[in-house]
């Protein structure tokens, strides 16, 4: 969302449109499945931003707390999407449009903002193998363009790796046993907590580890008119955990969070908030790391919960569905929860919604009573052209 002068791109426009999708979303609730863990997670989120209405103290933390809400608000997705009508149409759509839209702004869009703006093509890209034809060479040119275009911006570059690898096993799933599948999964989120435990007590941190490759992955860009040597194993990370948790600590918000009005202390991007917008609180209310903005501002109580909902949902697509692209996309699931812990930072966008259609589509009994032929007949009908 972008401030200006035009009515569509104002920031309160933007935030009529989403509360209107809030809402409708909710008329889906109504009349669906009831997914428990999504309503449990949704009822945290409301009570911390009912605090936050008492916390708030001026227009700057009025707007976080609105903003807050919003990306927090995501999951509301998943009583649409868990439909494979809906997700059908909405894929069509997107597909149909979007793509178009993406080449004709190509020239001004920054490179390493592509995955922003082409989320659904995480999902889609996936079941390359079964897509027809001439989008299996749309969809693989988008992927290597953003797996190529800047290797600076190392979350786009991963995540368009991984979606390709997904399509090549995709191929040979007939060869690959189901004990991968569950080693993947169960990796994925196992590893991270270990990494997350010997960094917290001092033990290893991987970030510092990767630094010690400084000046080994060298990649030179443009950047204003002037060739920019960027280190790839630059460590951005270390410095975040480090200030989120010593404020977490220091104000005592370690289980409850200090809602989404608020963020944390931060020495590094603490001055725009205390000095240019005038609070006197050096606080920076969101991070680049998903799970570390869900811990500022729901507490552990909030990264439990919203870590069982991934768990539950890459675990009934790996373990409980009947066809075999669930099993591929439950992996995927399972690893953009691991990596909640390095990027995926926590925003209303079409890169959010796109995640948490591929987690709507892990939790729908719909989607997972579907064999390999079905699916492949759903997805075939998401097409336009």
């Amino acid at each position: 969302m972008q401030a200006g002068t035009i009515p569509i791109g104002n920031l309160y426009a933007w935030w009529f449109i989403d509360f209107i999708t809030l809402y409708t979303l909710w008329q889906f609730k109504k009349v669906t499945t009831r997914y428990y863990l999504i309503d449990i997670f949704l009822g945290w989120v409301l009570i911390s931003t009912i605090r936050g209405i008492f916390i708030a103290e001026n227009y700057w933390e009025w707007k976080q707390l609105i903003s807050g809400f919003l990306a927090l608000s995501i999951p509301l997705f998943s009583y649409a999407f868990d439909k494979p009508h809906i997700t059908g149409r909405v894929i069509r759509y997107w597909l149909k449009y979007a793509i178009l839209l993406f080449l004709l702004q190509l020239p001004t869009l920054p490179n390493g903002a592509y995955h922003f703006y082409l989320g659904p093509v995480f999902l889609v890209g996936c079941f390359i193998p079964i897509t027809p034809r001439k989008w299996q060479y749309i969809l693989i040119g988008l992927l290597i363009i953003m797996l190529s275009s800047n290797l600076d911006a190392r979350s786009q570059v991963i995540k368009s790796a991984i979606v390709l690898l997904i399509a090549i096993g995709i191929y040979f799933w007939k060869i690959i046993p189901n004990i991968v599948f569950k080693v993947i999964h169960w990796a994925c989120y196992i590893i991270p907590i270990v990494l997350l435990i010997l960094g917290v007590t001092g033990r290893f941190n991987i970030f510092e580890n990767l630094e010690s490759n400084k000046g080994k992955y060298v990649e030179k860009v443009i950047m204003n008119g002037q060739v920019v040597e960027i280190d790839l194993s630059t460590d951005t990370r270390t410095f975040i955990y480090t200030e989120v948790i010593e404020s977490a600590i220091k104000h005592d918000y370690v289980i409850w969070g200090r809602t989404p009005a608020r963020g944390n202390d931060s020495r590094a991007f603490g001055a725009y908030n205390a000095e240019i917008l005038k609070t006197g609180k050096y606080e920076r209310h969101k991070n680049e790391l998903c799970h570390l903005n869900i811990f500022t501002w729901l507490g552990l109580i909030g990264v439990i919960l919203y870590t069982i909902i991934y768990l539950r949902s890459s675990y009934l697509a790996i373990y409980k569905s009947e066809n075999i692209y669930l099993r591929f996309l439950g992996c995927f699931i399972a690893f953009r929860w691991a990596y909640g812990w390095i990027e995926d930072i926590n925003s209303f966008n079409i890169m959010n919604i796109s995640l948490w259609m591929m987690i709507a589509i892990g939790l729908s009994s719909k989607f997972r009573s579907m064999n390999n032929k079905t699916f492949k007949d759903w997805f075939l009908k998401c097409f336009p052209f």
